[in-house]
């Protein structure tokens, strides 16, 4: 007998010894289980949608087809519109194309480099053995000079510089390909002419001058044209000529330091730095120098600087009345305005004489300034078949007409009319005008209509 064991009673205890559970089998689900109740939902969901058509279809009548076909035109016709609109005000862009093909340049005939008095005495110097060019070829001994600067350095040691190289330098500044030979050359000239301006010190003897008919037959050779308001067609047709040429930044400088001496050393006539003045002004319109719009206003800004006094006003006049005469009637007007971005006080009468012409043409009006203005104030907005395009360019040009000079301050009178105007633009044109340009000229108005009240 087991001493240890459980009792007799203590066996019969459920407690004790449960009864023994009896597992319950899983079922097994297999793939063709899971496929029919995959399509016992999906045929429920189709019967759902077929029971939706069904009442739709109850629900649905002729008219409301009518009414939805209606609709739909209704909102198609409201975004052509909106399209329309759109794209007549993206149409509006500057820009003209100022280079047409390139010509073969016609470089002067050079004499003989070997001749040249700066040449032998460096051949004959122990110069020569420190920069260790070839002398065989006098050409290229020249040129080596002059890209390595040698060239500039011993021509402002020696004050003087002979025709020759003169000539040769400006040939090679106005037609080389070659980048490093035209830098060079550009380099070499303005400092040449920089050293007319020197205070302390003799200037370089400056043997050989060019003229402006040297630059300009350049500029043509180069495919420069000047487009008058008749031609623009044909100038966005010509979408295959050639430019811009890669001489013009050149030209660019050596003009600006024709400018800056012309009061010591005046190489253009008056009518000339004119003529250059609107070629400049031209060339800020060309898209394609948008990369040189700084120098472009760099030079223009010394070409307006070296007009003397007293030929300052009736030249800016010969300016404004050449280019509002030529330039399209389109966003270029306003481009030109903006191109003369200086704020010397030269800048802003040119910005103030260019806007007063370009009205002039624009409004067929020539009297005095208060009836100029008395035209603006009159144009009635509120018409359907109103210019809000051609009121667009009135309102900007006006602004720098007045204010680009001291004429509100000459006649307070025009301040008045010229707020008068501004409210006309601003409460004429509503908030929900959908005209083209509608909402550019009630904006621009009532911003400088805060400006006009605040002073």
């Amino acid at each position: 007998m087991n001493m240890d064991g459980p009792l007799d009673f203590e066996n019969e205890d459920p407690l004790v010894n449960p009864p023994a559970s009896v597992g319950k089998r899983k079922k097994v689900i297999g793939l063709d289980d899971l496929l029919s109740d995959f399509y016992k939902e999906k045929s429920k969901l189709i019967d759902k949608q077929n029971k939706k058509r069904k009442v739709s279809k109850v629900y649905d009548s002729d008219e409301d087809e009518h009414g939805q076909e209606a609709l739909l035109s209704i909102v198609d016709s409201c975004q052509n519109q909106m399209n329309e609109i759109g794209g007549e005000e993206d149409i509006q862009e500057w820009g003209l194309c100022m280079f047409g093909d390139q010509k073969a340049p016609t470089p002067p005939l050079l004499a003989d480099l070997e001749d040249c008095y700066l040449l032998k005495e460096f051949k004959n110097s122990e110069s020569n053995l420190v920069v260790d060019l070839s002398p065989d070829n006098g050409t290229a001994i020249l040129e080596g000079l002059l890209v390595n600067g040698w060239l500039t350095k011993l021509v402002l040691t020696c004050a003087r510089v002979e025709e020759i190289i003169c000539k040769w330098t400006l040939n090679l500044l106005l037609y080389s390909s070659k980048e490093d030979l035209r830098s060079s050359a550009c380099d070499f000239w303005c400092s040449l002419l920089s050293s007319q301006n020197e205070v302390n010190g003799a200037p370089v003897e400056i043997h050989w001058l060019p003229n402006y008919q040297q630059l300009n037959e350049a500029l043509e050779s180069y495919g420069f044209r000047i487009i008058s308001s008749q031609d623009v067609e044909l100038a966005e047709a010509d979408s295959e000529s050639q430019g811009p040429p890669q001489n013009i930044r050149a030209w660019l400088k050596f003009v600006a330091a024709c400018c800056q001496i012309r009061c010591k050393n005046p190489i253009f006539t008056t009518s000339q730095v004119e003529q250059i003045a609107e070629i400049l002004v031209w060339l800020l319109l060309d898209r394609a120098l948008q990369g040189l719009s700084l120098l472009l206003q760099e030079c223009l800004i010394s070409v307006i600087g070296s007009f003397k006094e007293e030929e300052w006003v009736s030249s800016c006049k010969e300016i404004a009345n050449s280019l509002a005469s030529r330039v399209p009637q389109d966003m270029n007007c306003l481009r030109i305005v903006e191109s003369v971005s200086g704020v010397d006080t030269r800048s802003k009468y040119l910005r103030s004489s260019i806007s007063n012409q370009m009205l002039v043409v624009l409004l067929d009006h020539k009297d005095s300034d208060e009836n100029m203005m008395s035209s603006l104030m009159s144009i009635n907005l509120k018409e359907k078949n109103c210019n809000l395009f051609r009121t667009y360019i009135f309102l900007v040009l006006a602004e720098n007409w007045l204010f680009s000079s001291k004429l509100v301050e000459e006649k307070p009178v025009l301040k008045d009319m010229w707020a008068v105007f501004l409210r006309n633009c601003s409460c004429q044109i509503s908030s929900t005008d959908l005209r083209p340009y509608a909402s550019k000229v009630r904006t621009k108005a009532a911003y400088l209509l805060q400006g006009c009240s605040s002073n």
